[in-house]
């Protein structure tokens, strides 16, 4: 019972943070998982949350989301993320995670003090793509990675989410579809990844009523401090 009750509360949480900065759900949900289910099953029950919290942010924001913006992100995304998947069977989790972690702090920093920003051009989308597909695939932790390449668009804080969420929904999709193909998914993964899912979904619906007047410069900021905050705890955490 108490395992269901720190795992619900963590997959809301996870909602609030993904449905106010983009992402975050997967730095907060795959620590917990890990320390219930150990990280085999971690990865794709975090994918199964949120695939579902995915679909409920695109949805929420559906008009405002930048679709050929989306479909250059794919390009490479979906690939890598069938490769990645293939990479989660084989290659050390736990040492990949952490690598993971210090370049994502080391990339917040230099966004918090405006010393390095990602170009907003088309290489950005398709580049950036490429290794969001493939660290999704791998750990099912995208989220910084893709939100970094959207945040170059400079879109309103609905339509940066709501893109992002599309493209994630997408990968995720693909993503369960290899992890099935490699005999990773089970019943018990599926149902408790929904579950959690709609607790992350609860978050989000929150979340997203109080964005929409979040100015842009204040929003980079604290999607940066965010992301500097969950790397730290997953690194912890793994």
């Amino acid at each position: 019972m108490l395992e269901e009750i720190i795992l619900t509360a963590a997959g809301f949480a996870a909602g609030l943070l993904s449905g106010t900065v983009g992402f975050g759900g997967g730095m907060i949900l795959l620590p917990a998982m890990t320390s219930f289910y150990g990280i085999e099953v971690a990865v794709p029950m975090s994918t199964v949350s949120q695939l579902l919290s995915n679909i409920f942010r695109s949805c929420a924001g559906f008009r405002s989301i930048r679709w050929r913006k989306v479909g250059f992100f794919l390009i490479l995304a979906l690939p890598l993320t069938v490769l990645g998947a293939y990479g989660f069977v084989t290659v050390p989790k736990v040492l990949m995670t952490r690598i993971l972690c210090v370049l994502l702090i080391v990339f917040a920093l230099l966004e918090m003090t405006d010393r390095f920003r990602l170009p907003g051009s088309r290489w950005t989308m398709l580049i950036g793509g490429g290794i969001s597909g493939g660290i999704n695939g791998l750990l099912s932790l995208s989220g910084p990675i893709s939100s970094a390449v959207f945040l170059t668009l400079g879109l309103s804080p609905v339509a940066y989410i709501a893109s992002e969420a599309a493209a994630a929904t997408v990968m995720h999709i693909v993503q369960l579809a290899a992890y099935g193909g490699f005999n990773l998914l089970s019943a018990r993964i599926m149902t408790e990844g929904a579950c959690l899912g709609l607790a992350m979904v609860a978050g989000n619906w929150i979340a997203m009523k109080y964005i929409k007047t979040i100015k842009r410069k204040i929003y980079r900021r604290i999607v940066a401090l965010v992301m500097t905050a969950c790397s730290i705890w997953l690194f912890l955490s793994v």
